[in-house]
């Protein structure tokens, strides 16, 4: 009756090792990582290690090969994709595969595809928002003038399907420039799907279902997310489930002829009741303790489908909260900060988040990992979540010290040294197009051309050749500057060789220089640096940001390039 568990460094697997150990059904539990957390459970019987499935897929396979061969598993349970997707595809056609918990490949590769669910969303009679197909960067550059903003950017697959297997997240763009900038980083992964972006709550119809026929199911509604704007639930309950979501979940899940556990994930208005598809989750999802904790026993209902054992299905419990502690204690500082894009998301006062924390006292209220019954794990995890925070204010320590160690070498007394050996010197910002574009221009035109300087700028966006934002271009001609025949250059190490002085806005910019090089990273200087009557400072990235910004960040280089133009001139 052995199952063999794998990503036992999941919550989810920890859910499922409990669900099974408990029935008396023995667990072995495998990761790619040391010390999983599931491993810690008393119901582990055993811990097994295996090659990580995201860097070296084939060998992760190998092994499993030998593990069918060699043990008598009644059943292999992958709890996330990053074991799924390899495993599907490698043994669908294999006479292991009546021993893996795994959807049909073709119905699973329909699930990791969200254009490919689209598709059948559209057959299904399922609503989306508008959306688009992006295959490259000459389509998305066409479309342009379709969109309108905010607009949500969704990976073609959650994990790329390259070599790397890299984990992909959804992001957001409020403008055309930022959509073509993460369009461009992310088409790198593997095409797009855009849509209109649609304000309402997360839920999920959770499901097991026999040869695309719902045998059982479960609906949470997520209560915080993080981050804010959009992302894993932290903190979510069992409510009763919705009919409407329940009858597109069923024509989505007949179509594929799904076999095993799945979540259809929507969102819905709270107002107007209307509601979208997000997407369809082929695998146990990160809520999985919820649905256990409620009386929905998704593990040992998959056991028994595998196992061709009846299915037993009762009611579960509504109003059962379930809490991911490291995740909602993130959630509770982002509150505090602020730390949201406030046009996705209203942030709830801080006052109404505490009140939240109060459930914590209720005979209803759960954890994902914490548990009486079963205390290690949590033990465990609270020990991660003590070091993870010891590791970040460490990092925030060291964080402090460069950023003072790049304003001390950029004092004013000695950028004047550093200039008398110099005579290429490069501005450099993020996009090219305000800062450092400016920084050219004014440089151009106030300091003299005697054959000793030349001056160049360039920033870190994958895309060259664009014309300085209008924004600023506008303050600068105003000034008797003009930006009209400049054009954004991309930073390479040819230019980073050039230069005897990089002049950067932001410590930051420091880093990323080293990239490049050390060598590139020394020359660099903090153009705030350049004030001769106070300490360096950084100038930061007036982008979309309201004109005062742009007409505060034109003044400070303006001084910036005065203080040069006295040490050169």
């Amino acid at each position: 009756m052995t199952i063999l568990l794998l990503d036992g460094d999941t919550l989810p697997a920890l859910a499922i090792t409990r669900s099974l150990g408990s029935r008396g059904i023995p667990v072995v539990v495998a990761s790619h990582q040391q010390n999983p957390i599931a491993g810690y459970s008393r119901y582990a019987s055993s811990i097994l290690d295996y090659p990580n499935p995201l860097l070296a897929p084939d060998d992760f396979v190998r092994w499993l090969e030998d593990q069918l061969t060699d043990h008598q598993y009644q059943l292999v349970i992958p709890a996330t994709e990053r074991t799924l997707v390899p495993i599907a595809r490698h043994f669908h056609n294999s006479s292991h595969y009546n021993r893996i918990a795994a959807p049909e490949l073709d119905a699973l590769e329909t699930v990791l595809d969200k254009s490919r669910t689209a598709l059948l969303a559209r057959q299904c009679d399922a609503p989306l928002p508008a959306s688009w197909d992006i295959t490259g960067i000459e389509a998305l550059q066409s479309a342009l003038s379709e969109f309108s903003y905010p607009m949500v950017i969704k990976p073609g697959r959650s994990i790329s399907d390259n070599s790397l297997r890299t984990p992909l997240s959804v992001r957001y763009a409020h403008s055309e420039e930022e959509l073509i900038k993460v369009g461009t980083e992310l088409l790198q992964h593997g095409h797009l799907v855009l849509q209109a972006y649609f304000s309402g709550i997360g839920k999920g119809i959770e499901l097991i279902a026999n040869r695309g026929e719902i045998v059982s199911a479960f609906q949470h509604q997520r209560l915080h997310e993080m981050p804010l704007s959009g992302g894993g639930s932290s903190y979510r309950k069992s409510v009763n489930v919705d009919p409407v979501l329940l009858d597109v979940s069923a024509r989505l899940i007949k179509q594929l002829n799904w076999h095993g556990v799945a979540m259809v994930e929507f969102k819905q208005n709270p107002e107007s009741g209307e509601f979208i598809l997000i997407e369809i989750n082929g695998r146990f999802w990160g809520s999985l303790p919820l649905a256990v904790a409620a009386g929905a026993d998704f593990p040992h209902q998959l056991y028994q489908l595998y196992t061709a054992q009846p299915i037993e299905t009762k009611p579960y419990q509504t109003e059962i909260y379930c809490r991911k502690l490291s995740s909602d204690l993130r959630w509770l500082e982002a509150v505090a900060r602020k730390d949201a894009d406030p046009r996705l998301v209203t942030i709830p006062a801080l006052s109404e988040a505490m009140k939240d924390l109060l459930k914590v006292f209720s005979p209803r209220h759960y954890f994902d990992a914490q548990s009486l019954s079963d205390l290690k794990p949590g033990l465990v995890d609270l020990w991660q979540i003590v070091r993870s925070y010891t590791d970040r204010l460490s990092g925030v320590y060291r964080e402090k010290q460069f950023r003072n160690g790049i304003i001390r070498r950029s004092r004013y007394s000695l950028v004047s040294d550093r200039l008398s050996t110099a005579s290429h010197i490069l501005f450099l910002c993020y996009g090219n197009i305000n800062r450092s574009a400016v920084a050219q221009a004014l440089a151009e035109k106030n300091i003299p051309d005697t054959g000793r300087y030349f001056f160049k700028s360039a920033g870190f966006h994958p895309l060259g050749n664009r014309p300085a934002d209008p924004r600023m271009a506008a303050i600068a001609a105003a000034e008797g500057v003009p930006m009209n025949h400049l054009r954004s250059s991309v930073l390479s190490t040819e230019l980073t060789e050039w230069a005897d002085i990089i002049f950067v806005m932001e410590a930051d910019h420091v880093k990323q220089l080293a990239t490049f090089s050390q060598a590139a990273a020394d020359k660099a200087l903090l153009l705030g640096g350049l004030f001769a009557d106070q300490s360096a400072a950084e100038i930061p990235d007036p982008y979309n940001k309201p004109q005062p910004v742009y007409q505060s960040v034109y003044r400070t280089i303006d001084q910036c390039i005065s203080g040069l133009s006295k040490l050169v001139c």
